[in-house]
């Protein structure tokens, strides 16, 4: 059985390596602007802060892991959430709001929000956080969500884990911890996993690493595609400043609470 502590665990030494690694390479650009001549003073300046920026926070979040892991000593517990969307529209748009990393919803063709995750920061840090999204490289930041409903009632609890490689969690609304994510490969396919107690129940594949994932449940059923950076002609002026996902529904009836979840960690990941 998979244990929280030691998945935690693997992720504090993940975000404290890369930490490392992206803080050194910041003091190599901070000494490089401080010798070169003013013609690449600019961009040294440049890279030193989005190295520095990043790798503090990946140092500052590895080590809050690294207590964490060694206070924790609960585990996976099975999801007893029941809340699901009785029936969504056949097309729609997963996307990120331009220079707020904090927040992302679930859009119809309208514009009618079906969901929403926002990043757990505080009023006078969202400012900060858009700079931060401006500055450091969000593939390897590390992060915590909440995930609502279309009425705002918190589903779930996100947490994704940064570096070189990733990892998400979702917990219920009392904070337990009842999946997390895996990535694989099969014959050169990357494939991520949706985990609840120890069996895969939702999976992503990537369609040849192009940015489009088929999602399919643990019969291999497909529910959704997803394509990165795709936009709907339809409803282009609303979603060409907003990356994201274009979601083709397969299955648009019932749709469980924990699938909008996967989905928007997938979000999280490459937003």
């Amino acid at each position: 059985m998979t244990h929280v502590k030691e998945l935690i665990y693997q992720d504090a030494r993940r975000q404290l390596l890369t930490g490392t690694v992206l803080t050194f390479i910041a003091l190599l650009f901070i000494i490089g602007f401080l010798t070169l001549n003013p013609s690449g003073f600019i961009l040294s300046l440049i890279y030193s802060a989005i190295f520095t920026i990043s790798g503090i926070g990946l140092l500052r979040t590895g080590y809050h892991d690294l207590q964490k892991a060694r206070q924790t000593e609960v585990d996976f517990t099975e999801d007893d959430t029941e809340a699901s969307i009785e029936k969504l529209p056949a097309r729609m748009y997963l996307g990120q709001k331009p220079m707020k990393s904090y927040q992302a919803g679930l859009f119809a063709m309208d514009g009618e929000l079906y969901g929403e995750i926002q990043e757990e920061v505080g009023l006078k840090q969202k400012i900060l956080m858009g700079i931060t999204a401006a500055l450091s490289f969000d593939t390897v930041r590390s992060a915590d969500f909440i995930l609502k409903d279309k009425q705002g009632n918190l589903l779930y609890k996100i947490e994704k884990k940064g570096g070189f490689s990733w990892r998400g969690y979702v917990q219920n609304r009392n904070g337990n911890y009842v999946a997390y994510t895996k990535d694989t490969k099969n014959k050169g396919q990357q494939i991520t996993q949706y985990i609840e107690s120890d069996q895969c129940r939702w999976r992503a594949e990537d369609d040849a690493g192009i940015g489009h994932f088929t999602i399919k449940d643990k019969d291999g059923i497909t529910w959704a595609i997803i394509k990165k950076g795709a936009i709907p002609i339809e409803a282009a002026d609303r979603f060409d400043r907003m990356p994201g996902y274009l979601v083709d529904w397969k299955k648009r009836n019932n749709i469980p609470g924990s699938l909008v979840a996967f989905l928007f960690l997938l979000q999280s990941r490459n937003r």
